[in-house]
Formats: structure tokens, sequence, C-alpha cells
């Protein structure tokens, strides 16, 4: 330690930033030079930067977002499933759980063992598992948003940090029972990512509005930034209707996505949001895919860095995916790629991500995540199981980072965070 203290700052800053969160969290302890090197912006960007650019590692992190039962001596699928319809907070937990994974491992064992860190989602925000989804992830963030209490809530499980952002500028209070005239709101779609314009984290929300027996108004959208911690109007610019559905929205090279649909004509899109010039767009689905009855469910997903689509379905328990990819990200109207078909799988309930490029991890039809290597069409199981229903489990291949959900100070030299 007393060699390490001799060390020029710029020699110790090269040393930290390849360390992992856990051990910088330590070691701001250390020193107070260490602490403002640590805490520092451009430390945190370079920090980041390395952990998305590490050459010498082979393993992936995923975070999964799923329901697991509080009284761990619950076998019995009849009895999870009534503990499942009790609505009781004393039944169950939601987890976040982060896995490394490794794909280097070509053996005939498909139940691998992996080091898994679980965080339990505080309550009310984990109160209900069908509430609460993963609204969007960047650079270590999680953005988390419960549609029962309209609540969001932004967190980095590497640092334990977390934070409640203030509440909405456009939502309605609740309309009086008896009052049919008044109007009411709901939030129809959130998102997360990060604007490289302006160096800023940013979360986007649209809320649709309706008046007497559902007449629908127009929609109206807003901004957060963690830097002015506070929401603002922009012009919504769109009349699309954004469906919840599993495993289909994600922010990846400046733009968030989510599943849509326009009238009239009623037509299914992907809607678009540019975090730096905050307009939104809409992106056509190929016609093969609108007419396709068998492969009629829907998933987005980043394959090689670029947007997938997903289409599947399949007839007795068997999963068929068709990947479509836009062949020039950035250009809306461009056309669609059929890039391959996978399966039929058995026993699949909803696709989740690729990782590592030749990974397809998704969920069962039980509840367990489960990766499908496309080269030897092996499966490996991964230790996390979700006991509610497959649809509401989500998992993104996550950084670890220090970056804060609290800072102000903008991280130079961060560029289109994925």
């Amino acid at each position: 330690m007393e060699n390490f203290s001799k060390l020029s700052e710029g020699m110790v800053v090269r040393i930290l930033s390849r360390l992992p969160p856990k051990s910088l969290i330590r070691f701001r302890c250390v020193r107070k030079l260490w602490y403002n090197v640590i805490n520092s912006p451009n430390f945190v960007a370079k920090n980041l930067t390395t952990s998305k650019h590490n050459k010498f590692s082979s393993s992936t992190c995923i975070l999964a977002k799923h329901t697991v039962l509080k009284d761990s001596n619950i076998k019995d699928r009849n009895e999870i499933l009534e503990v499942l319809r009790d609505n009781s907070i004393e039944t169950k937990k939601i987890l976040l759980s982060l896995c490394n994974l490794c794909n280097d491992n070509d053996g005939d064992d498909p139940n691998l063992n992996y080091v898994v860190d679980d965080f339990t989602v505080p309550l009310p925000l984990g109160l209900l598992p069908f509430s609460l989804e993963i609204a969007g992830h960047c650079d270590g963030i999680i953005c988390l948003n419960n549609s029962f209490l309209d609540d969001i809530v932004l967190c980095n499980p590497a640092t334990k940090e977390s934070k409640l952002l203030p509440k909405s500028c456009l939502l309605l209070p609740p309309r009086h029972p008896n009052d049919y005239d008044e109007i009411e709101s709901d939030v129809n779609a959130v998102g997360f990512g990060y604007d490289s314009k302006v160096q800023e984290y940013k979360v986007v929300r649209i809320i649709s509005f309706i008046t007497g027996v559902h007449k629908p108004l127009p929609s109206k959208a807003e901004v957060y930034t963690i830097g002015t911690n506070s929401w603002r109007e922009i012009k919504a610019q769109t009349e699309s209707h954004v469906f919840w559905a599993p495993s289909f929205k994600l922010f990846l090279k400046g733009f968030y996505f989510w599943w849509a649909s326009i009238c009239p004509p009623e037509q299914e899109i992907i809607l678009s949001f540019d975090m730096n010039e905050e307009l939104f767009h809409d992106i056509y689905i190929p016609e093969s895919v609108r007419h396709d009855i068998v492969r009629c469910n829907r998933g987005l997903a980043v394959w090689k860095e670029s947007i997938a689509l997903l289409a599947y379905g399949g007839d007795s328990g068997a999963q068929s995916f068709d990947i479509w990819v836009i062949d020039d990200f950035g250009v809306f109207k461009s056309s669609w790629i059929k890039y391959l078909t996978i399966g039929p799988l058995e026993g699949i309930s909803i696709p989740l991500i690729f990782w590592k490029s030749n990974e397809f991890l998704m969920a069962a039809t039980d509840g367990r995540l489960v990766s499908y290597n496309l080269s030897t069409q092996m499966f490996k199981y991964l230790p996390i199981h979700g006991v509610e229903d497959p649809p509401y489990i989500q998992a993104v291949v996550y950084v670890n980072s220090i970056v804060s959900v609290h800072a102000s100070n903008k991280l130079e030299g961060i560029n289109n965070s994925s």
C-alpha cells in the first residue's frame, strides 16, 4: 500500500479505472485523493468505457427481473398458483438478479453453475409483479416503472443506489367515480436512455387522456433529466398507442423503441423516440410479418448492434422465431431483411435477449431462464427461476458501472450508449 501511494495520480487513475464497481466503492474510503478521483465525471466515464469494451473478458452480465416466493419450501405447482393469486405482499417478492454468464464452456453439461447476486425490489414499488417493469437500461442504470403507482425509480444495482423520480407534471388526479365527463389520464409508455448531444440521461413518458365514454384526446409527452431532477413537457408529435408486450421495449444508439399501433387504419408499428432531438418516429414492420397468423407474437432485441424484430409463435407448445433486421439503422423507411429462423423449440414461452451474438436467452413455460446456442443448438439453464407468468420476466445485458443516479455532472466522452 505504501508503494501504491507513491504512484502518480495518472497511474492511479489508469489502475483504478479497470476495477469493478464493488472494489471502487470500497476504495473511495482509502484516501481523499482516491475519493475525488473515483467520483470525478471523467473517471466515471473512463471506467464505463473500460467496462463496455473489455476485450479480455469472456463473460456477460445478465440482469433479470423475476418473482419468487418468500416461502422457499413451497414446491407444488398448485400451491404456487394459489400464492400468486394472493395479492398479499407477505407471500412473494420481486428480485433483480445479476448473473455472470460465460459461453466459453463447450461441454455437454447444460446445467452450469453461476454466481447470482439478488436484489429485492423495495416496497411499495415491488408490490405487484404485473405492475413493475424494466422501462429501460443504460450504462448500468436501470429504470423501473410501476404502472399501478405511476412511480418511476432509477437504480444502479452495482452501487446499490436508487432514486424515486418526482411526480409527473402532466398526470391528472384520479377521476371522481360519478363524474363521467371529467378528463382522465393514464401513462401509456415509459422509456429511458442517454442523450449524447447534451450528455444527459433522460426518461420519456407518454400520457394518454380520455373523457366522456372513453373518448380519446391528444396524447402528451414529458421528459425527465437527471441533471435537472425535473419533468418538462415536450411536443408529443405522435398519436400512436403503445401496447404492453413482453420483451418489446429497448434503448439502442440514442433511440428508444416500443411496440405500438396507429389508426385509422389499425396498423402495428414500432414507435421510436430520438433522445437527442426529442422526436417520435413510426417504423413500419414488414408486410409478411403483419399477416403471419402463426408467428403472431412480437419481440424486440439487439442483434449484432442492430434492431431486430422477432416474430414468433407455433403449434403444440413449440415456438419458432423469425429474426428481421433493418438494413440501415436510422433510416426508418428502409426495408427489413429476414436474417434467420430459430426453432421450433419446445417448452419456450417468450424471447428475452441475445448475448455474445450466438446465445439466445428465453423464458421457458415453467419460468426458468434458458440460453440457446445458435451454433451448437444446445440449451443452458440459468439458476434464475420466476414463479409468475413467463411474460412478466424481463432480462437485459447489464454493464457494471459507477454511474450515479444522483449525478448532475455531465459524463464527457460517452457516445450513443446502448
